[in-house]
């Protein structure tokens, strides 16, 4: 007999917590991250295959430049793997195998080229307000511009500013405009990348070419360099293993240059 109330009661206990979870997983699915966005960005973002189709996505991989690059683009967890290093972040700690001089540099620059070329999604995330411009014009053709600006607190330099150009009948992006504050105080310098070989993968659209301009003025002036180009661009609705985000035995943490 106390077998049988053992059991009915490990049952209640399973099934509660069984409910527990599904319910949570319930209040989860109606979290809106979404209710931030203005109509001006939700229009490129459907330009690009809409924000509710890069959520589903989970992984993203890419080569450039002779490295391999892994993202969980829930969790942002990373790993870039180059010819004489791996650099990671675990969710907590950026680290850096083998160790180097050049380590900490890694906390504030290990996932820069991703957020450019995650770009427009990677903007939608909460935390960011949008602020509609007047159309602007640049290299001879006349763009509609949202500006791009974060809360206190958000991200490692919550002053860097964007502003998306988009074609206006498209509402695809062709530039975007930004300041570099690594961390530091607001800026009005801004920098000039043209997004270009647009592809689609996954059901939305990802740029094959990132080409950074000089730009004084208001004017776009020459290309600065080469092109960056990414290859081999997979995307995944599965989760990628945390094995390859975990710090190795031997790998040094790359410390926070503001201290904390």
């Amino acid at each position: 007999m106390k077998k049988i109330v053992l059991f009915s009661l490990m049952t209640l206990l399973w099934a509660c917590e069984g409910t527990k979870v599904e319910q949570k997983k319930e209040e989860t699915a109606k979290v809106d991250y979404t209710a931030h966005h203005v109509e001006a960005i939700d229009k490129v973002f459907e330009a690009h295959g809409g924000y509710e189709q890069w959520s589903k996505l989970k992984t993203l991989a890419y080569e450039m430049g002779g490295s391999k690059t892994l993202v969980d683009l829930q969790n942002r967890y990373t790993r870039i793997d180059s010819e004489n290093q791996t650099v990671g972040f675990d969710g907590e700690k950026v680290w850096v195998n083998p160790p180097s001089e050049n380590a900490d540099r890694q906390r504030m620059t290990y996932n820069l080229m991703f957020y450019f070329y995650a770009f427009p999604f990677v903007v939608g995330d909460p935390g960011v307000n949008y602020e509609p411009l007047e159309p602007i014009e640049l290299a001879g053709q006349t763009y509609n511009a949202v500006k791009i600006t974060y809360n206190a607190g958000v991200g490692d330099a919550p002053n860097d500013q964007y502003i998306i150009l988009s074609d206006q009948e498209t509402n695809q992006m062709e530039w975007l405009m930004y300041t570099a504050t690594f961390g530091g105080e607001p800026s009005d310098r801004f920098n000039l990348i043209r997004y270009s070989g647009w592809q689609e993968v996954g059901g939305v659209k990802l740029a094959t070419s990132l080409q950074w301009h000089r730009f004084a003025d208001g004017v776009a002036g020459a290309p600065r360099g080469s092109a960056t180009v990414f290859e081999n661009v997979r995307v995944s609705v599965e989760y990628p293993s945390m094995d390859n985000f975990r710090m190795p035995e031997g790998a040094v943490v790359a410390k926070d240059p503001a201290g904390e």
